[in-house]
C-alpha cells in the first residue's frame, strides 16, 4: 500500500473487550444498555471508608457523593498466567493487571492468537490518568523497584501490555485526563495509518481506591449528591466517579479483510485540540475549541457534520460541561435537514475517566453492529430539543435508521486539560456465513490451568447449549482452533450435535472419563513421529468410511492403488471395497493393502494438520514409513512392499510366531536350546516376539506355561524374523536393487532394524533384507526417540498394534505419549478426529487452517478465557495504618502451637494467624485471607506477629526465633452473623462412617499429621468430603484449629497447608466440648457449633496446597533453593512448580539477582543470575547444581 493509499484508509475495529460497571463483557455491556440499566451504586467497602469522607452538606475536606460505578473484582488476577510472581502481583497496579487480561480477551475477540502478534510492529497506546494503588497500600518506589513499575510509574501501564505479549511497536500512556483514552485512540490510528504500526492495541483503565479525587471535585460543585450522570437534564448537578478498563484491537481496514479477520466498524476519521484560552479559564470548557475538534474529526472522515446519524458525546451532566457540549454540537450541526441525535453512556455507568472515550466508542460501534441506539438516561428530551433545535436527546431505545448506506456515527471526549478528542466511525456489512462442513466435529481448548480448563469446558458447554445453536458447529469449532493459542492444559472433544458435543465437555469439565473427550498437560514443543505397523491391525471393512468421508484419502488410496496394481495386477481397492473370505489373513493380500491404507493415511493426517518431525516402522511397517519420510518415493515403497510379501509366500504355513512377557534377553535365554527359534520382535520392555519352526515354537510355548509365563501365538501364515527367512534373502536383494532411494530425506527415519536413524542412502536391497530377518529393535527405537526429548507417537494402523507397546516403551518419559489413529470399534472419521484431539492434547503440533480446509475463519462469539484468579494486594502502607504487635505466648497459645506436626516438621498453625488478626484488628469477622511467605515454627522460641489496620484492610507479618516470616492480608468484614442453620443433621445423614478419636489419630498419622497432646477428636463421622466431629473443650484458637485438624479423615495420602480463607466469623464461642461440621473441596468450608448444634463460628472459602512429604535437611542446596526460591516469588513454597523454568514462575531479572545472593550466602553454592533464567526446568537447574559440587563451591 502506497503512503497516500495508506493515509487515507480506514481503520478497522476488529476485537473489544471491557470491565465496566456492570459488565464484564462487551455483550454484557449492550445488554444493561438495552435494558437501560444504571449500574451505580454506593462506595463499596474494600474502596474506601465513604462515610469517613462523606458530607451530604458541604464540608471543606469531604465529598458530597457517596457513589459510584464499580468493577466487580478488582482485587482478582491470574498472575501465573502472565508468568508474574504473587511478590510482584501484589505490588502491582489493579489497573495494570486487569489490562493484561482485557487485552487477552480484546484478542480473543478479534480472533488473533496473541503469539502470533509476538515479535510484530503491534503498538500499545494506553489512556491512563490515576494511580491511587501506591497512595493507599505499601506498594512505595522507596521500597522495592517493583512496586514503583508496578503502580508508581504510570508509563509502565502501556509497557506491561508490550513486554507480556512480545509487541515491538510504540508502546505509551496517554494522559489528557478525561479524554486520555480517546486520544490514544487518535494516536493509534496515526501510527497505523503512518505504518509505524501494523496492529494497535489501545486501551483506557480507571480503578477508585482513594476518596481524594472526589473530595477535590466536591470542593469544584462538580460532583452530582445522587450520583447520577444527568445528560440533557433541565438541571444537570454533576458527575459521578466510576471505573472502567476498556480495550480495542485495531487495524488498517484492508489488512484486516486480507487476513480473514471480523470488522466490526471502521474509524473513518479523528482529531484532536485544545481549548487553548478560548474562553479565558483553564478548567472551563470552551465551545470553539469543541466545534473545532469535531469539523476536524469530520473532514478527517471525508464527510461533513450534518452526515452524522448519531453522536455519542461527552456527556458528564455538569452544568457547564453540558450547556457547552450541546452547543458545539448544535452549531456545527446548523442547517441540516434532520436533528443530529444524541446520548451518553455515563448515564449508564457514571464517568470512567481516562476511560470514558473508549467506553464510549464500544457503545458506538454496539450501536451500528445492532442498528438500535439505547435510550440516554436521566436526560429530558423536551429540554434540549426546546434550547438546540438541531439536536434530539435519545431517551427511549430507537432504531438507528443510518441515511446512507452505513451508520456514521461521532463518539467526543473532553479533558479538564482543555484537551478535547472526537472519532468518526461507520459501520460494516456483516460477514457473510462461512460454509460449514456437516458431520462430526472436533473442538479444542486449552488453558494455563487446570481450574481454567475446567472453568472454560463448562463456559463452552453453556455456550454450545444457548446462543451457540446459532452458529454451525463446524463453524464453532473452526473458530475455536484458529482464533486461541495453544496452552498447557488441553483438552479435545468429539460431536455431531451440539447438544452431544455439550454433553462431553460438561463431563470433561467434571473430570469424568469419556469415549469422547479427553484432556492433558501438554509436553513442551515435542515431536510427533509416526508408527507404521506390521500385520495384525487389517480387518474386513476397514477404510470404507475414509473412503466415503475423506477425499484426501481417497486420492491417496488412488495412486497408491496405481502403483499395487503396477506391481501385482490387482486393485488394492477392490479388496478393501469387497474383501474375498481369507484375503486379509494372507500375506500376498494382507502386505500390500496394509502398505496403501497407512501410506494413505499418513497423507491424509498430514492434509489435516499434523505432520511428522520422525517416522518409524515395524517391520513391513518400515516400507511405509520410508516412504513418509520421504526417503522412497511411493512407487518405491510399493516395490518393496510388494516384492517382499510376494517372496514371503514360498514360506507360507512353515512356521510360527508367539507373543511371549518377558525381557528380549530372557525371552532369548528361554529359547537358546531351540535353533530354529529366535527373537523376531523387541516390542516392549516385557514384550517379545518369538518367531520360528512350528514344532520349535510349540515346545517353547509349552516351556512358558510350565513357568508361568504369559504367551499367545500371534495369528500369521509366515514365521519372519527368523531363520526360515535365510532362503529367501538372495532374491529378495535381486528383486529390490532397482528400487533407488530418494537422495535425501525429507524427515527423519528412525530404523528398527538399527535402533538409530537412517539416511536414505543406506535404504539399500541389503538393508531391505535385513528388515524381513532381522529382529525388529521397536523398544531400542523407541526408548533412543524419547530419550531425545518429548514425542507424541501415532500408530498408523487400522486397528491399535503397537500402541500398548508404545506406551510401555514411553513408560518412563511421562512428558512423551502415544495415540492410535483408528479403531475398528468406531466409525473412522470419528476415530481420526479423536487422534488429532490426542496430538494437539499432548502438545503436538497440528496446523488447524489445514485441518479446516485453509477456508475463511467463521467469526464466532466464543466464551473468553476464565481466569484463574487469586486475590494479589500489597501490604497495607505502614505510615498509613495503626501499628499493632502481639506475640503467640501473650495470646496464650505458644504451648499449643507446638502440638501438631505436619509433614515432619511443627508449623505454626493457621489458626494461630488467625487468633492474632481477630486480636490485633479487634474485628469478628475478617474475609479475602492470603498467606504467604514461610513456614514458621514455634519450636525453639515464640512468634512476633506485627498487625497494620488501615480500614478496610490489614496486613500481618510473623516473624519466627529464626528470622523467617509470614504474611497474612485481609480485609475487616465488619459485623457479620453466623448463619443460623447449622445443617448439623443433613452433615450427618451425608457421613455414613464412624470413626473412634484414636482412630482417627492413627488415620491422620499416615498422612503425615502428628498431634502430641492429641488431636481433641472423640468422635469423628466422615463421607464424600463431608466430615462432622465431637471435640472436647477448647478455646476459640482451638476450635478454630479442631475443625481444621479434621482435614485428614476426608483427604488422602498427604498433607496440606492454608493459602487462603475467603471469610471467617467468629460469634459466642462454646465453653465446653464443641461439634464442627467440614466440608472440604476446592474452596472448603467449615462450621464450629455450640453442643445444642448452634453456629458458634465460620470458616469460608478456604483453600489448601499439598505440603512436601518430609522435610529436608536445613543445609540441603535443594530446601534452601526453594525456599529462597519461594520467597523472592512472595508465594509459600509448596506452591513452587518444578517443573517449570523459572522466569515462567515470574522470576526476572532483579528477583534472579536476590535469588543467587540468598542461595551463595545460605549454601555456599555459586549460581548466576542469567543461569537462573533460561529457559529450563528448575528441576533441571538443580540436578545441574548438584553435579558440579566443585565447579559450584563460591570463592
Amino acid at each position: 500500500m502506497s503512503s497516500p493509499e495508506r493515509a487515507a484508509a480506514p481503520i478497522g475495529v476488529v476485537g473489544m473487550a471491557c470491565r465496566l460497571p456492570g459488565a464484564d463483557s462487551v455483550a454484557e455491556l449492550w445488554r444493561l444498555l438495552e435494558r437501560n440499566a444504571d449500574t451505580v451504586t454506593e462506595v463499596p467497602a474494600d474502596r474506601f471508608d465513604v462515610a469517613a469522607h462523606c458530607s451530604e452538606t458541604p464540608v471543606p475536606g469531604k465529598t458530597n457523593s457517596r457513589f459510584g460505578g464499580f468493577l466487580r473484582d478488582i482485587r482478582g488476577f491470574d498472575a501465573g498466567f502472565f508468568r508474574i510472581s504473587p511478590r510482584e502481583a501484589n505490588l502491582m497496579d489493579p489497573q495494570q493487571r486487569l489490562l493484561l487480561q482485557v487485552v487477552w480477551e480484546a484478542l480473543e475477540d478479534a480472533g488473533i492468537p496473541p503469539s502470533a502478534l509476538a515479535g510484530s510492529a503491534t503498538g500499545v497506546f494506553v489512556g491512563q490518568a490515576t494511580a491511587d494503588y501506591a497512595a493507599v497500600t505499601g506498594a512505595q518506589s522507596g521500597s522495592d523497584v517493583l512496586g514503583m513499575t508496578g503502580s508508581v510509574l504510570r508509563a509502565v501501564t502501556a509497557g506491561r501490555v508490550s513486554h507480556a505479549f512480545d509487541f515491538r511497536g510504540p508502546s505509551l500512556v496517554v494522559d489528557t485526563a478525561c479524554s486520555s483514552s480517546l486520544v490514544a485512540v487518535h494516536q493509534a490510528r496515526l501510527s497505523l495509518l503512518t505504518g509505524e504500526s501494523d496492529v494497535a492495541v489501545v486501551a483506557g483503565t480507571n480503578v477508585v481506591l482513594s476518596p481524594a479525587d472526589a473530595i477535590s471535585y466536591a470542593q469544584g460543585e462538580m460532583l452530582s449528591p445522587d450520583g447520577r450522570c444527568k445528560f440533557g437534564a433541565a438541571r444537570p448537578d454533576g458527575f459521578v466517579r466510576s471505573e472502567g478498563v476498556v480495550a480495542m484491537v485495531l487495524k488498517r481496514a484492508g489488512d484486516a479483510r486480507r487476513d480473514g479477520d471480523r470488522v466490526r466498524a471502521v474509524l473513518l476519521g479523528s482529531a484532536v485540540t485544545n481549548d487553548g484560552d478560548a474562553d479565558g479559564l483553564m478548567l472551563k470548557p470552551a465551545k470553539a475549541g469543541q466545534c473545532a475538534v469535531l469539523r476536524t474529526a469530520c473532514r478527517a472522515a471525508g464527510i461533513e457534520p450534518a452526515d452524522l446519524d448519531y453522536v455519542e458525546a461527552h456527556g458528564t451532566g455538569t452544568e457547564a460541561g453540558d450547556a457547552t457540549e450541546l452547543a458545539a454540537l448544535a452549531e456545527v450541526r446548523a442547517g441540516a435537514d434532520v436533528p443530529l441525535r444524541v446520548g451518553s453512556v455515563k448515564s449508564n455507568l457514571g464517568h470512567t475517566e481516562a476511560a470514558a472515550g473508549l467506553a464510549g466508542l464500544v457503545k458506538a460501534v454496539l450501536v451500528a453492529e445492532h442498528g438500535t441506539i439505547p435510550a440516554s438516561l436521566h436526560g429530558d428530551r423536551a429540554t434540549v430539543r426546546a434550547r438546540h433545535p438541531e439536536l434530539d436527546l435519545v431517551t427511549e431505545n430507537e432504531p438507528l435508521r443510518p441515511r446512507g448506506e452505513h451508520a456514521r456515527i461521532g463518539v467526543s471526549s473532553f479533558g479538564i486539560s482543555g484537551t478535547n478528542a472526537h472519532v468518526v466511525l461507520a459501520g460494516v456489512d456483516p460477514a457473510e456465513p462461512a460454509h460449514a462442513a456437516s458431520g462430526p466435529q472436533l473442538l479444542v481448548l486449552s488453558a494455563k490451568s487446570e481450574k481454567s480448563l475446567s472453568a472454560l469446558a463448562s463456559a463452552y458447554a453453556d455456550f454450545l447449549a444457548g446462543p451457540g445453536k446459532r452458529y454451525p458447529l463446524a463453524g464453532i469449532c473452526h473458530a475455536a482452533a484458529l482464533g486461541r493459542d495453544a496452552l498447557e492444559h488441553r483438552l479435545w472433544a468429539v460431536g455431531e450435535t451440539h447438544e452431544e458435543l455439550a454433553a462431553q465437555l460438561r463431563a470433561c469439565a467434571r473430570g469424568e472419563l469419556t469415549a469422547g473427550a479427553g484432556r492433558q498437560r501438554a509436553a513442551r514443543a515435542p515431536r510427533t513421529g509416526f508408527v507404521f505397523s506390521g500385520q495384525g491391525g487389517q480387518w474386513a471393512g476397514m477404510g470404507r468410511r475414509l473412503l466415503e468421508t475423506a477425499p484426501e484419502f481417497r486420492a491417496a488410496m488412488r495412486r497408491c492403488d496405481d502403483a499395487v496394481r503396477a506391481e501385482l495386477g490387482w486393485s488394492v481397492l477392490d479388496r478393501l471395497r469387497d474383501p474375498r473370505p481369507g484375503d486379509l489373513s494372507r500375506v500376498q493380500v494382507a502386505q500390500p493393502v496394509l502398505w496403501a491404507f497407512e501410506t494413505a493415511l499418513a497423507d491424509l493426517l498430514r492434509a489435516r494438520g499434523v505432520e511428522p518431525d520422525l517416522c518409524l516402522g515395524h517391520s513391513m511397517g518400515e516400507a511405509a514409513a520410508a516412504y513418509a519420510s520421504g526417503a522412497l518415493s511411493r512407487t518405491g515403497s510399493a516395490a518393496v512392499i510388494c516384492r517382499r510379501s510376494s517372496l514371503m509366500t514360498q514360506v507360507s504355513g512353515a512356521g510360527r510366531m508367539l507373543a511371549v512377557e518377558l525381557p528380549a534377553d530372557a525371552a532369548a535365554e528361554l529359547t537358546k536350546d531351540e535353533q530354529a527359534v529366535c527373537v523376531a520382535a523387541e516390542n516392549a520392555p516385557r514384550a517379545t516376539v518369538l518367531s520360528g519352526e512350528a514344532a520349535a515354537i510349540e515346545r517353547v510355548a509349552a516351556r512358558c506355561d510350565d513357568r508361568g509365563v504369559f504367551a499367545r501365538p500371534v495369528q500369521v501364515d509366515v514365521a519372519s524374523h527368523s531363520p526360515l527367512m535365510d532362503e529367501l534373502l538372495p532374491e529378495l536383494r535381486g528383486a529390490l536393487d532397482d528400487v533407488e532411494p530418494a537422495p535425501e530425506a525429507t524427515t527423519t527415519l528412525f530404523s528398527t532394524v538399527r535402533a538409530r536413524p537412517v539416511a536414505s542412502a543406506e535404504l539399500t536391497a541389503g538393508y531391505w533384507a535385513d528388515n524381513l530377518r532381522a529382529p525388529v529393535r521397536l523398544a531400542s527405537a523407541v526408548t533412543e526417540v524419547a530419550a531425545a526429548g518429548p514425542c507424541v507417537l501415532v500408530e498408523l494402523s487400522p486397528h491399535p498394534v503397537l500402541l500398548g507397546a508404545l506406551r510401555d516403551c514411553l513408560g518412563e518419559h511421562p512428558e512423551s505419549a502415544a495415540v492410535a489413529t483408528l479403531s475398528r470399534r468406531e466409525p473412522e472419521d470419528v476415530a481420526l478426529l479423536k487422534a488429532v484431539g490426542a496430538v494437539f492434547a499432548a502438545g503436538g503440533a497440528v496446523d488447524w487452517t489445514r485441518f479446516h480446509g485453509g477456508g475463511p475463519r467463521p467469526h464466532v462469539p466464543l466464551p473468553h478465557y476464565r481466569w484463574d484468579t487469586t486475590e494479589h494486594w500489597a501490604p497495607v502502607a505502614p505510615s498509613r495504618s495503626e501499628r499493632r504487635t502481639v506475640t503467640l505466648g501473650e495470646l496464650g497459645i505458644l504451648e499449643a502451637c507446638r502440638e501438631t506436626e505436619v509433614a515432619g516438621v511443627r508449623p505454626v498453625p493457621a489458626a494461630a494467624y488467625l487468633e492474632a488478626a481477630f486480636h490485633l484488628t479487634g474485628a469478628s469477622a475478617l474475609r479475602d485471607l492470603r498467606f504467604s511467605g514461610d513456614s514458621l515454627s514455634c519450636v525453639d522460641g515464640d512468634v512476633t506477629v506485627e498487625g497494620h489496620v488501615a480500614a478496610p484492610g490489614f496486613a500481618l507479618t510473623a516473624t519466627g526465633p529464626d528470622g523467617t516470616a509470614c504474611q497474612v492480608t485481609g480485609l475487616l468484614a465488619g459485623p457479620t452473623a453466623v448463619p443460623a442453620d447449622s445443617a448439623l443433621d443433613a452433615a450427618l445423614g451425608e457421613c455414613p462412617e464412624f470413626l473412634p478419636g484414636d482412630r482417627f489419630e492413627r488415620l491422620a498419622a499416615r498422612r503425615g499429621y502428628r498431634f502430641t497432646m492429641g488431636s481433641g477428636v472423640r468422635r469423628l463421622w466422615r463421607g464424600d468430603g463431608v466430615v462432622v466431629a465431637q471435640h472436647g473443650p477448647a478455646s476459640r484458637f482451638g476450635a478454630l484449629e479442631g475443625a481444621l485438624r479434621t482435614l485428614p479423615a476426608v483427604w488422602p495420602e498427604t498433607s496440606y497447608a492454608i493459602t487462603g480463607v475467603g471469610e471467617v466469623v467468629a460469634g459466642e464461642l462454646p465453653e465446653g466440648e464443641f461439634w464442627t461440621v467440614a466440608r472440604f473441596g476446592e474452596r472448603s468450608q467449615l462450621r464450629v457449633l455450640h453442643p445444642d448444634g448452634r453456629v458458634a463460628a465460620t470458616l469460608d472459602g478456604v483453600e489448601f496446597v499439598p505440603v512436601a512429604a518430609v522435610a529436608a535437611p536445613a543445609g540441603d542446596v535443594r530446601e534452601v533453593f526453594v525456599r529462597s526460591l519461594a520467597q523472592v516469588l512472595g508465594t509459600p513454597p509448596a506452591s513452587v512448580d518444578l517443573r517449570r523454568p523459572l522466569r515462567d514462575l515470574g522470576l526476572d531479572s532483579i528477583m534472579a539477582t536476590q535469588l543467587r545472593r540468598a542461595v551463595s550466602a545460605a549454601t555456599g553454592v555459586s549460581v548466576t543470575a542469567a543461569e537462573l533464567l533460561e529457559p529450563v526446568s528448575a528441576e533441571e537447574l538443580l540436578a545441574r547444581l548438584a553435579a558440579e559440587p566443585g565447579h559450584r563451591n563460591a570463592a
